[in-house]
């Protein structure tokens, strides 16, 4: 059974624009690339007749989309060294993209005989730029009416934004290069070679633009519902997590296109016997798909809680982040939590989420007995993390005249005293 992959800290694809582009250079890739090509070529010039040929060469441009779509789906896992075979890919996918382009061309095609050449060139450029997001929507859902789906296009565009775009252009201008690398070819080599270095630039294209939409969706993993996974090591004999197919139910919901579904599934277990740590954060991505904040603040809280029961406050500042995101005014259930993940988020450099967590405190929780504590801690961000000296010294000030036999009255007026002398102000007195 797969495994939910760790992607805390996915690398930009803007940053590996050179390992993509050597991607098909290595191991088995560059082997497939390079047997698919003299494949094309002895196609070409067998002795075969119209039928026989076209039925060959389609076999091989079959081979070749399977094994780009091998790579993709590798890549969207976040598997980043070429696959071996197209083992998990049917042929069937390899057809699908191949009547994708012909229905590309043809509409291409059909408006230049209804329209003239400008809406025909027009047409290219639009369902040039389209291309990727047809081509991942066909790789994850492996369907070609849905493929061919331009509000499938629309939404891939949406879910991911700029970056889309920034692919979008690369993908151009991997195939620009790859038309000027085949002319140049054609003009200094004989025929026969020059046809060969041609297939070979095509398909070690092709491999570099299927393996970068693969990453894309890898990184944006979160913003598209798509839960990558890893199988697991051969001799790792590791229990699977408990939730392990209700992840994989959700995840197979996505790919069919029925996010609310994914999370209806994933509530419902939750509600009713609880989930691992997994479970909860795809939770969190299903609830974010959907935008459905108010919930999310809900199972924030509900979480935190649950985080904090086991320890785990490192990750209860990482979920108190993404809720103070969506609302600046969110607070845990109760002020026992805000004083302890305050502290996590000092500790852990989280300034602005220890600010906005005991930001009122003392309004809110007026008898508490963490109100000097927490804002002890909010003097020393304002002044040790933001620079803010002269806000700590009147935040100490009202400390130290609230406060007077307070455990930390001590401690408040030695750190005021340490900023009047860091300031090189005259300690103020008592």
């Amino acid at each position: 059974m797969n495994q939910p992959v760790n992607t805390h800290a996915i690398e930009p694809f803007w940053n590996r624009l050179r390992e993509i582009s050597l991607y098909p250079a290595h191991g088995a890739a560059l082997t497939t690339i390079a047997a698919l090509s003299v494949s094309a070529l002895v196609v070409r010039y067998l002795p075969t007749g119209l039928i026989l040929g076209f039925i060959l060469n389609m076999i091989v441009w079959i081979a070749l989309y399977k094994y780009a779509f091998q790579c993709l789906r590798d890549s969207a896992n976040g598997r980043l060294e070429p696959p071996e075979i197209a083992f998990d890919v049917d042929d069937d996918l390899g057809r699908k993209q191949i009547f994708l382009q012909i229905f590309f061309i043809l509409v291409a095609v059909a408006l230049f005989f209804l329209f003239g050449p400008a809406a025909a060139l027009v047409s290219l450029f639009v369902l040039g730029f389209f291309y990727p997001a047809a081509t991942m929507t066909l790789a994850m859902d492996e369907n070609l009416p849905s493929a061919l789906n331009p509000a499938k296009w629309l939404a891939i565009l949406t879910r991911f934004g700029w970056p889309y775009l920034a692919v979008a252009a690369l993908c151009f201008i991997i195939f620009l290069s790859q038309a000027y690398a085949q002319s140049f070819a054609a003009s200094i080599l004989p025929n026969f070679l020059a046809t060969l270095v041609a297939t070979f630039v095509s398909d070690y294209a092709i491999v570099v633009t299927f393996h970068l939409m693969g990453y894309l969706i890898y990184q944006y993993h979160d913003e598209v519902g798509y839960e990558p996974v890893q199988a697991p090591a051969p001799l790792r004999r590791v229990a699977a997590d408990p939730d392990q197919e209700t992840l994989d139910e959700a995840a197979q919901l996505v790919r069919d296109g029925e996010p609310e579904k994914a999370r209806e599934r994933v509530a419902q277990q939750l509600r009713s016997r609880g989930g691992t740590e997994a479970l909860h954060a795809q939770y969190r991505k299903l609830l974010a798909l959907g935008d459905h904040r108010d919930e999310l603040l809900r199972h924030g809280r509900e979480w935190i809680s649950i985080l904090l029961g086991l320890d785990k406050d490192r990750r209860a500042v990482d979920v108190a982040r993404e809720c103070l995101d969506l609302d600046p005014a969110f607070q845990p259930n109760t002020p026992d939590e805000v004083s302890r993940i305050a502290q996590k988020a000092l500790d852990s450099g989280n300034t602005q989420v220890a600010l906005k967590l005991v930001s009122g405190f003392h309004k809110r929780y007026p008898k508490h007995a963490d109100i000097p504590k927490n804002y002890l801690l909010a003097a020393k961000l304002l002044a040790e993390r933001m620079g803010k000296d002269a806000e700590a010294r009147a935040l100490l000030d009202q400390l130290k005249a609230a406060y007077p036999e307070h455990p930390l009255a001590g401690e408040i007026a030695a750190y005021r005293q340490f900023l009047d002398k860091l300031g090189g102000q005259k300690p103020a007195q008592a």
